[in-house]
């Protein structure tokens, strides 16, 4: 019954519509997702709550990294990299 644990995780998270589309587009295949995108997700809210106001520390403590990744992440350079990352998801 692992499919159908997977399923309700799925559905549990993004709902039972859009698990299901998701089902039926992959059915029968083995999906991955790079590490590369997930990071990309988690490096985006990072500057997104830099940006809203929360300091290094604080993101620190929220994703169990060093102050000093997050100030990587958050500076200019890394900021063109993940612009870079998202035009090559979108296209």
């Amino acid at each position: 019954m692992e499919g159908l644990d997977t399923y309700s995780l799925l559905a549990e998270e993004i709902g039972k519509e859009a698990a299901k589309k998701v089902f039926e587009l992959f059915a029968g295949d083995r999906v991955s997702f790079p590490k590369k995108v997930t990071l990309f997700f988690r490096d985006m809210e990072i500057v997104n709550r830099f940006e809203a106001g929360e300091n290094y520390e604080e993101l620190a403590r929220a994703f169990h990294l060093s102050p000093q990744q997050i100030r990587n992440i958050t500076s200019r350079e890394s900021r063109g990299d993940q612009h870079q990352l998202k035009i090559e998801l979108i296209d």
